[in-house]
């Protein structure tokens, strides 16, 4: 894989923040786009300099689906940053006390979801931009009558895009290479996460290592996902103990793929 298609989500550089030196090692160090999170929130002004600065652009973002309340001001948002792809990570998390509760619901609930938040793909398109989906692992677990919460929600709008995260899909149980096939022309994005041994819980962040060092044939994965119009590779790693080293090894290893 070629250096300059590898991005990286900045949810890996969370806690080491101040954003300014990590897109600085960024910079030097060859990634020339980013994915950010957190869109509702984040300060516009601030990570356009930042982004300027360091010569890095930021094709896509990851945003709360409850922010989609305001869409006005997500699209504004987005376009403020030259974002291209807008992407809801997980469902709604209104009454919910944790993460994975947010991933408890029924066939039902997850259809109502895929509804809700097909609903609103025209606005995005009206704009110039195109809304998308994240996985985790629950979207992989079959519900009572077989069915994946991944299908429940794609079913509604063939317009609403896929961002595959092919680590969390195989944390939960899938052969990403049969979804890849399926929607792969929905695909404009995928996460690369990797985990040192399938035999441990990969739910755990302390399971996730380079991407390359782990038990993954990305290799074969990348043959097939390449075969979509999917053109953005982003790693990912939810917990790093070293951020620098993890995106240093990564990269090195996919540009031998």
């Amino acid at each position: 894989m070629d250096k300059e298609k590898i991005s990286i989500q900045l949810y890996t550089t969370r806690k080491f923040q101040p954003y300014h030196d990590v897109l600085n090692f960024f910079s030097k160090s060859g990634v020339r786009n980013i994915e950010l999170f957190g869109l509702e929130t984040i300060k516009i002004e601030d990570f356009s300099k930042l982004l300027n600065n360091f010569n890095i652009t930021s094709e896509s973002s990851h945003c709360d689906f409850d922010a989609l309340d305001d869409t006005s001001d997500i699209i504004n948002r987005a376009k403020a940053l030259n974002i291209k792809h807008v992407i809801i990570p997980a469902p709604s998390s209104k009454g919910k006390k944790s993460f994975e509760e947010q991933f408890l619901m029924s066939e039902e609930e997850w259809n109502d979801f895929g509804k809700s938040l097909s609903s609103y793909v025209p606005i995005f398109e009206d704009s110039g931009l195109t809304l998308g989906y994240h996985n985790h692992s629950y979207e992989f677990v079959p519900l009572e009558s077989g069915k994946l919460p991944i299908e429940c929600i794609l079913q509604h709008n063939k317009n609403l895009k896929f961002e595959i995260d092919l680590g969390w899909a195989i944390a939960g149980g899938a052969d990403p290479e049969p979804w890849i096939e399926k929607y792969g022309e929905r695909i404009i994005a995928c996460h690369l996460k990797d985990f040192f041994n399938k035999d441990s819980d990969l739910l755990e962040h302390n399971s996730q290592s380079p991407v390359g060092d782990g038990f993954i044939d990305w290799k074969k994965i990348l043959n097939s996902i390449k075969k979509t119009e999917c053109n953005l590779f982003i790693l990912e790693h939810d917990d790093p103990a070293d951020y620098k080293k993890y995106t240093l090894k990564s990269i090195e290893n996919l540009t031998k793929i």
